[in-house]
């Protein structure tokens, strides 16, 4: 019977009652260690969160809605209207590349025109279809709500 021998198979148990216990003692007290040790390691691969490229989605929303209340009351001089219709483009062009709007209609009116043609009829409807492009990514620029007196 060459498989199955008395002694070394008496001594595997002996083995196994006398030192099992403790080193399964040792393992439960090394556990938080070891674990701690295993989290460590899988922190250091995952490569860290990309920064956002601009400002937070609710900052560009909160100043497009102001600027666009303020765009639609007369300003007291056309250099001021003019500021304020750039302001007005250059947060919405900012807000579309936050919410991933690839192709405004506005950018080319922005980037050759600059405050030059704020007032022009085109840059207008570029503005407006702009505006249309981002509500359809569930961007309100004038969410509905209480009427302000």
């Amino acid at each position: 019977m060459s498989g199955n021998d008395p002694v070394a198979t008496g001594v595997a148990v002996f083995l196994a009652v006398s030192f099992g216990p403790a080193v399964l003692l040792w393992l439960l007290l090394r556990m938080p260690t070891i674990v701690h040790r295993v989290g460590e390691v899988r922190r250091r691969r995952r490569p860290p969160p990309p920064a956002p490229a601009g400002p937070p989605l609710e900052r560009l929303l909160a100043d497009l809605r102001r600027l666009d209340r303020e765009r639609r009351d007369p300003p007291p001089t056309r250099v001021r209207r003019l500021a304020l219709l750039a302001a007005y483009d250059d947060v919405l062009l900012a807000t579309c590349r936050a919410v991933g709007v690839d192709d405004p209609a506005l950018r080319p009116w922005v980037e050759h025109g600059g405050t030059a043609g704020a007032l022009d009829a085109g840059r207008d409807l570029a503005r407006l279809r702009t505006e249309a492009d981002l509500e359809v990514t569930g961007v309100r620029i004038d969410p509905p709500g209480p009427a302000v007196a």
